[in-house]
């Protein structure tokens, strides 16, 4: 048995500068040289990659009780506090008992004409030949659907403001990870400043929120903020209901917004998929036009979202930290070690999948995997990411109402780099072109 073989000969630090460069191209080179799992020798912590699907189930699902939350998350905690994305053990098992019925399909549902409403009022206020900057735009869009869904909030101000919070959240987390001097938090950097600030808001804001909710006397509201409401003191587990929110509003937009970003660049650039996907939705006019049961009538929409998730995960990291020695091919892992299972690599993995750099959603028209950890959108084991649902329905109704409202015409470049904190975002503008199909 032994370690991990290191990656690449050169001294910690100078292997920091390019892995704070690119951390995506870094892993692949350490991927494509030394396979996995391979120790990425850096000086912020012992790291290994993951890019070998049994080895990522192994510890995400087989073994999952022997690998904890990485260091890492105690700085997303910072930001989003002790919610389901940071809590551990009885915990994280409590809270998500508690939520997990809201997630069910059969309330999540119930969201959806919210969500058709909101997207239809978007595309409402487009027109033939606008430009789109689809990472702004999206990114506005989905937290919005979030806040009315959620939260039933439709206010200017916190839309605003968490946009500004999810953004520099994502960096302040990010930046403190990957720096291994970090400055504590009562220093006054201008940093810090803006993060004490950024948190004041967050509080003062989600109080607001949970004030307006509690003064509707028999409210027959249905969403996240009333199961809270129905299981927590709302001035007693003030900081519980505030971290659950913020990381629902967080990591739960993210996801969509990036999903959508990345589908409606792709589209751009395949007009011949694109038209493909038109044939579908031309006709589906309403939300009652849509089988809410299971899609039935969008098969080829759920493999072009399935196959821009593969080609972009929004989620491209999942990092886990084992509290005993473990075996992991031929290698030991020693306790201590933090490793990164890369579901970026996995989905790219070119012995799970044929000519995995190219656009084609009919690789999911069947499900014939060679391995069920080679596709991981949204995690594996018990910790899969329990908003999944709420993702796809959501995408899926908003592209339905982009392709069948305009044809997307692209004005970024085909290939484009990544910037990748917490989620995989791109490294520049990303733009469309609409032109009306009717």
């Amino acid at each position: 048995m032994k370690p991990p073989k290191a990656f690449p000969e050169n001294t910690k630090f100078q292997n920091l500068k390019k892995f704070q460069a690119s951390p995506i191209l870094y892993m692949k080179e350490a991927a494509a040289k030394y396979g996995s799992p391979v120790d990425l020798n850096l000086p912020i912590g012992k790291f290994a990659l993951i890019s070998d699907p049994d080895q990522a189930q192994h510890v995400l699902a087989n073994n999952h009780g022997n690998y904890t939350k990485s260091n890492g998350y105690k700085q997303v905690a910072l930001v989003l506090g002790n919610g389901l994305l940071t809590a551990e053990g009885d915990e994280w098992h409590q809270n998500r008992k508690m939520l997990q019925s809201s997630f069910h399909k059969t309330e999540l549902r119930k969201l959806l004409p919210a969500v058709w409403q909101t997207g239809a009022q978007y595309i409402s206020g487009l027109s033939s030949h606008d430009d789109l900057r689809l990472d702004t735009e999206m990114n506005g869009l989905t937290l919005t659907i979030l806040l009315n869904s959620l939260i039933h909030s439709s206010d200017e101000e916190i839309l605003t403001k968490m946009s500004d919070h999810v953004n520099f959240g994502q960096e302040f987390i990010v930046n403190r990870i990957r720096n291994p001097f970090k400055w504590p938090l009562w220093i006054p950097t201008q940093n810090h400043r803006r993060y004490h600030a950024m948190m004041a808001d967050s509080n003062e804001l989600i109080q607001r929120t949970i004030d307006e909710r509690s003064a509707i006397y028999g409210s027959d509201i249905e969403d996240l903020l009333a199961v809270l409401l129905s299981k927590l003191d709302a001035e007693k587990d003030f900081i519980q209901i505030r971290d659950e929110i913020l990381t629902f509003l967080v990591a739960g937009h993210e996801t969509s917004s990036l999903g959508m970003t990345w589908t409606l660049h792709l589209l751009a650039h395949h007009p011949e998929i694109q038209d493909r996907l038109y044939e579908e939705v031309a006709e589906l006019v309403t939300l009652e036009d849509l089988d809410l049961m299971n899609f039935s009538n969008l098969k080829y929409t759920g493999q072009v979202i399935k196959e821009s998730m593969r080609m972009y995960p929004p989620i491209w990291n999942i990092v886990r930290k084992a509290k005993a020695n473990d075996q992991l091919g031929a290698c030991e892992i020693e306790a201590g070690y933090q490793l990164m299972n890369s579901i970026y690599e996995l989905h790219h993995h070119a012995d799970y999948w044929d000519d995995p750099d190219t656009f084609n959603p009919d690789r999911f028209e069947t499900y014939d995997f060679k391995h069920k950890f080679q596709y991981l959108p949204f995690g594996g084991g018990p910790r899969f990411c329990i908003g999944n649902n709420f993702a796809i329905y959501e995408m899926t109704l908003l592209l339905v109402q982009f392709v069948r409202s305009f044809q997307l015409e692209p004005l970024s470049p085909k290939s484009i780099g990544f910037n990748p904190l917490l989620t995989l975002r791109p490294d520049q503008s990303v733009s469309v072109r609409l032109k009306c199909r009717k």
